[in-house]
């Protein structure tokens, strides 16, 4: 089974100070379109901040419980896949996945898009994507695997995170 953890903390800024990012109501519905269309069993936001989580919440209610479910359903079932939560460990108790981390970033010892996708067949795997500039690197040598950076022709390497988790859940469940 395949989850995606979009981690909001320990984020990085573009100087590399880690912060806490914000949580955008076009993440939380393009990230929900794209985990409904490839199976995604469930789409976990991470913020360690109440207030964050409850403008989450707000949002998922206008689609789940009011106006917008009514308005768009398909809007409404794709919101029904998301879980918001404080940390990682939280995805890790209710899914005893395997944690793979994304990053933009060459790692010495990242697996291919490849492996990522056997694991995922053989067992439950979360991918975890960074907003900001990327996840915390302290965080990324806590995970099981981080994956290879997905990278165009160009130097250019800084993709919005709607556009990784679109990309990187094709590579992995797309035909």
């Amino acid at each position: 089974m395949l989850y995606v953890g979009l981690i909001h903390w320990p984020c990085l800024d573009k100087n590399g100070n880690e912060i806490a990012t914000a949580i955008t109501n076009m993440d939380l519905h393009d990230c929900a379109r794209v985990c409904l269309t490839y199976g995604v069993d469930t789409l976990y936001i991470v913020h360690p901040y109440q207030a964050q989580l409850d403008f989450a919440e707000k949002i998922m209610d206008h689609w789940l419980k009011g106006f917008g479910g009514d308005y768009n359903p398909l809007r409404k079932q794709a919101f029904e896949v998301i879980r918001l939560v404080r940390d990682i460990e939280e995805i890790k108790r209710q899914t005893g996945a395997r944690m793979i981390g994304t990053t933009a970033a060459r790692l010495d010892k990242s697996i291919s898009w490849a492996d990522a996708r056997d694991q995922v067949q053989s067992g439950d795997v979360c991918l975890l994507f960074g907003t900001g500039w990327g996840i915390a690197p302290r965080v990324l040598e806590t995970l099981d695997e981080v994956i290879e950076p997905i990278e165009g022709p160009g130097d250019f390497n800084h993709l919005s995170v709607r556009s990784a988790v679109s990309i990187a859940i094709d590579r992995i469940v797309g035909r």
